[in-house]
């Protein structure tokens, strides 16, 4: 049986974690005020490449039984 490739839009961080974006936090002094806020991080990501996926199958709760005429 053949196997279906794809291109994953994951990506691996620095520590090895995988995920589909990354955030660090960095506090932001305003007024005189500190407040946390997420940054997006776009360096040192390294992308997952081709997956390959299982075979397409009809799942076990499928609301339809199949039979043969």
């Amino acid at each position: 049986m053949r196997r279906i490739r794809k291109r994953n839009s994951m990506f691996y961080d620095e520590d090895g974690d995988l995920a589909h974006e990354f955030y660090e936090e960095t506090i932001v002094t305003k007024n005189g005020q500190k407040r946390a806020k997420l940054r997006r991080v776009h360096k040192n990501l390294i992308p997952q490449g081709t997956v390959k996926l299982d075979p397409p199958r009809i799942h076990v709760d499928f609301p339809v039984i199949l039979y043969e005429v």
